[in-house]
């Protein structure tokens, strides 16, 4: 009777053992040990534990090998002996306990503890890990060699960014991710992606100096806008003759002649489909706050700052002097307050919603122009999606201003019954 426990035993413990590593090795992630090797916890059990999660699959012949050894032999001697302690009568009901045995304390509940309890475990579980994987070496190169004939062809496994994303939101969902953070790696992925248009100042909206001005007349334009940089113009944008800034005009003896060309500062000029990061760099290397916008024909379309292009990676950035209304204000019942120079990637990653794709508009100023096939007017009523609609609320130099969305939620319906 004594074998038999044993033998149950045994088969039991080996079992539980193989589906706790499989369960760890599976849930830890590499994050995690990269920071343990990194701050000098458990710096061998990381180091060998990224090992096996790099070629994953030794670890994992090696485990169900083992397991599938245990679970056979223990079964089948431990079914000779309970044939000789128990009679062929009880052989049946002792296969159904062991077989209940085997799926409750050797799979479900040590997968489930592997699972969820891989914080605390994996360092325990790296070294009989590693053991069971140098002792079984020989039957899993014999194994590994069989499956490459059926998986040499297989596409190598790509994370896409959509994946990465989702494994965020999952983040925040456990409150292992703050929702500051979600929004900051959101706008990471998105701003390789973004154009200098779909940022920029239009040229309406650019405040601009001209070399006939006054220092007077200027310094009143600067209390007015209270900007720190000014492109200084011949005619027009089309004809910048380089930048001033602030500080530049503080330094002008007010009584003296005014000659603002000599201050000018070098405004370099962009397209208006450079993406950001390239942006970005141009920007710090030639130490520039401030970028001209063109199209593909020369002319100026607007201003980039350094401002505009950090606030598509942290969020609306303003000073003591900042006095714009918010670009989104939520009003209750999937009605939302926006301006109308929003740009539609940043509506959409706020209200987790989608426009039609292949749009040739970044705003949604230009999306109601484009729906309405007119300048806009207020109380126009546009129809954008099968559960959306927007509503002029003002209109500015011949665009919407303030627009108000409203989302449409589809009531749930009840069960019809059978």
């Amino acid at each position: 009777m004594s074998l038999l426990v044993v033998l149950v035993v045994a088969t039991l413990l080996v079992s539980a053992l193989c589906s706790l590593m499989e369960a760890t090795l599976y849930s830890t992630r590499a994050t995690t040990l990269d920071a343990a090797r990194g701050d000098g916890r458990h710096v061998k059990a990381a180091t060998r534990f990224l090992q096996m999660k790099e070629n994953i699959s030794a670890p994992t012949a090696a485990i169900l090998i083992l397991n599938t050894v245990a679970n056979t032999a223990g079964a089948t001697f431990a079914g000779m002996q309970a044939t000789e302690v128990l009679g062929v009568g009880l052989l049946p009901l002792f296969s159904v306990f062991l077989t209940l045995g085997i799926l409750f304390l050797s799979e479900i509940l040590p997968k489930t503890l592997g699972a969820t309890r891989w914080h605390g475990l994996w360092p325990w579980v790296a070294t009989p890990l590693w053991a069971t994987m140098q002792v079984m070496r020989p039957f899993v190169a014999i194994t590994l060699h069989v499956s490459k004939v059926f998986t040499r062809r297989a596409p190598p496994v790509i994370t896409t960014e959509d994946e990465i994303l989702a494994m965020i939101r999952m983040g925040v969902e456990s409150g292992e991710v703050s929702a500051q953070e979600l929004t900051l790696l959101t706008n990471v992925f998105r701003f390789d992606e973004t154009r200098a248009r779909q940022i920029m100042v239009p040229r309406r909206d650019v405040v601009t100096l001209f070399p006939q001005w006054t220092l007077t007349h200027c310094l009143e334009i600067v209390r007015r806008h209270r900007h720190t940089r000014y492109p200084l113009c011949k005619e027009s944008l089309d004809d910048v003759v380089g930048l001033i800034h602030v500080k530049d005009l503080t330094l002008i003896d007010p009584q003296g002649p005014v000659d603002l060309q000599t201050l000018a500062h070098r405004m370099l000029r962009v397209p208006e489909t450079v993406l950001l990061p390239d942006l970005l760099r141009l920007m710090r290397r030639e130490r520039s706050h401030m970028v001209l916008v063109v199209d593909e024909f020369g002319t100026a379309v607007g201003v980039v700052t350094l401002e505009n292009v950090l606030e598509q990676l942290v969020g609306s950035v303003q000073d003591e002097f900042d006095t714009e209304e918010p670009n989104l204000i939520d009003e209750g019942d999937g009605r939302y307050l926006i301006q109308g120079l929003m740009p539609l990637a940043e509506i959409e990653s706020r209200l987790e919603i989608e426009f039609e794709d292949d749009l040739e508009v970044d705003t949604l100023t230009g999306l109601i122009v484009h729906r309405l096939g007119r300048l806009p007017r207020i109380g126009d009523e546009v129809t954008l999606g099968d559960d959306m609609t927007a509503v002029v609320q003002a209109v500015h130099a011949d665009r919407a201003s303030r627009v108000l969305l409203s989302l449409r939620v589809s009531p749930i319906e009840p069960a019809g019954e059978d």
